[in-house]
């Protein structure tokens, strides 16, 4: 039923009148169990991690493709104890860090944003400027909820990164939109990955972010190593690789 639905009026079409029914109360449960139907058309059928997360990345996600990814990731790492901790470069809302963290509470997690939007001088395009400006602090640590563990660094990165100079990652999401910031958390990370550890980067094949210099960024610095980049069919075009 879905399929022809989406054949008839299109994807984006869909995405809007399922918007609309998010609002309007009555038609609420309706959306909920559209939306839930169509991500289990597309989620992993036999997942290696427990029901109850595979039915968190169902519910709250409407990118499964990559949140089963880092679930997929995330659980290699527990498996494989490979150490280190776990970071987030680019928060927004806390959406992701939230699954993130549920998925290893365990896990030192270390978020990295400026909760106001972008830096101004990190702008190539000054169009970008009033972006990822809906959030606050509070509204993030309310979103994730349990907060031990986590460890938020407030400021412009990589000036945020003051202290962390000698500490090991496992898993790295960086998520930050621009060039400047997308390399910068690059040149951070990438040396301090465990061997085996896992670093995601979102927006890949996004036009606007790429157009805002993330391939740019991870092209330019990935030119001289031993790792290759893996694509990913996630709704903005994700990439990932293992440290080798």
């Amino acid at each position: 039923m879905i399929k022809i639905i989406n054949q008839i009026i299109g994807t984006n079409k869909l995405d809007i009148i399922f918007r609309i029914f998010k609002k309007i109360s009555p038609l609420e449960n309706l959306y909920y169990f559209l939306k839930s139907e169509i991500i289990k058309k597309i989620s992993l059928e036999y997942p290696p991690y427990s029901l109850e997360i595979h039915n968190n990345i169902i519910s709250t996600s409407w990118d499964p493709i990559r949140y089963g990814i880092i679930a997929l990731a995330i659980n290699t790492i527990k498996k494989e104890k490979i150490k280190g901790h776990f970071a987030e470069l680019g928060v927004f809302q806390g959406n992701t860090s939230k699954i993130i963290h549920h998925l290893a509470p365990e896990k030192k997690l270390f978020l990295f944003d400026t909760f106001e939007g972008f830096p101004a001088e990190f702008l190539e395009n000054k169009g970008d400027s009033e972006r990822f400006k809906n959030t606050q602090l509070e509204w993030v640590k309310k979103n994730i909820g349990n907060l031990n563990n986590i460890f938020i660094r407030k400021g412009i990165f990589p000036e945020t990164t003051e202290g962390l100079e000698s500490e090991t990652f496992a898993f790295v999401y960086l998520d930050a939109d621009l060039y400047k910031s997308t390399l910068e958390g690059l040149k951070f990370f990438y040396p301090r990955i465990s061997k085996g550890g896992y670093l995601l980067i979102h927006d890949y094949h996004n036009p606007q972010e790429s157009n805002a210099g993330v391939m740019r960024a991870v092209n330019e610095f990935m030119t001289d190593k031993m790792e290759k980049i893996i694509e990913l069919p996630d709704v903005l075009g994700s990439i990932i690789l293992r440290k080798l």
